[in-house]
């Protein structure tokens, strides 16, 4: 099972496991972009969540107030703590993890099925990740309860350039099943 999938299963998107390691932001993204209220409706159903190698497989479901993992049996709510922004074609949802913000992308398909991009990797690559980031935008370190995080605070100019060189990377298939 890839880290994100377990991220998925037992943390519905919001937990951090220790195999892996990201890059958090210090606010909200993109800055200045307004936090929807609601899901949109477009994003509204049912989907079959898989990875790349079809390994695991879990079932979402999206309404206007937030999102459920059917494994899980947990209600995500949009709110101080999940945050949801859209800004040139993405999703942005933005995961409280005090005194952090985690950071997920969601781009919209035209078959109806989602992407959910993230900037985890292995904990054996994430120094070379921050090393090739510092090139394109400043990285802070801080140590919270003897942890080292790292963090960013990306114009959003700066956060869809970072998009397009490819920082975020698919990790999770979400295949429309169902309205």
């Amino acid at each position: 099972m890839t880290c994100a999938m377990r991220k998925l299963a037992f943390a519905t998107i919001l937990l951090i496991f220790f195999s892996c390691k990201e890059i958090s932001f210090k606010d909200t993204q993109p800055k200045g972009k307004k936090s929807l209220q609601q899901i949109p409706e477009k994003l509204h159903g049912t989907y079959l969540l898989s990875d790349e190698s079809e390994t695991s497989k879990d079932t979402l479901v999206v309404n206007a107030k937030g999102y459920l993992v059917v494994s899980d049996q947990k209600e995500n709510l949009l709110g101080d703590s999940l945050v949801l922004k859209y800004h040139k074609g993405y999703y942005f949802l933005n995961i409280n993890e005090n005194p952090e913000w985690l950071l997920r992308l969601i781009k919209l398909e035209e078959n109806g099925d989602l992407t959910y991009m993230s900037m985890d990797v292995e904990e054996a690559s994430f120094n070379a990740l921050v090393k090739r980031l510092t090139q394109d935008v400043q990285v802070d370190s801080l140590e919270v309860s003897g942890e080292k995080l790292y963090q960013i605070d990306p114009s959003p100019k700066q956060l869809m350039k970072l998009i397009k060189k490819g920082y975020f990377k698919k990790t999770i298939r979400m295949k429309k099943i169902g309205s």
